[in-house]
């Protein structure tokens, strides 16, 4: 959840001070309930690429940049273009920002010796 957290204000920062909070507020809920998630299923003591997994999918940032990008296929491929595409490309970069924040969770488990890979 700090990696989510620390990645919102990093991005927030771009925009302006209330970008800050807000970014890095709906980055670490978003990895609140993926720990919850991660909790049920498939449990802490799974190998590191289940909980990367559940974690990533369980996310509903994720799942909402997943959609918004879906929806909008037309402009994210070129063949569609004007005012209605002006923000089409925030899902893929909201997506790819959704993929990091498990990453240093399962760096802390493997240096505190559990192997994440097992």
């Amino acid at each position: 959840m700090l990696g989510a957290l620390l990645i919102g204000a990093v991005v927030g920062s771009f925009v302006d001070l209330q970008a800050i909070f807000t970014f890095a507020a709906g980055m670490a809920g978003g990895a609140a309930i993926s720990a919850v998630v991660c909790r049920w299923w498939p449990g802490y003591g799974a190998a590191g690429w289940r909980l990367w997994l559940a974690g990533t999918l369980g996310n509903p940032l994720l799942l909402a940049a997943l959609g918004y990008s879906i929806d909008s296929y037309q402009c994210l491929l070129g063949w569609r273009t004007g005012w209605d595409c002006m923000l089409t490309g925030i899902g893929p970069w909201v997506v790819g920002f959704c993929l990091l924040p498990p990453l240093p969770g399962l760096g802390l488990r493997w240096l505190w010796g559990r192997s994440p890979a097992t």
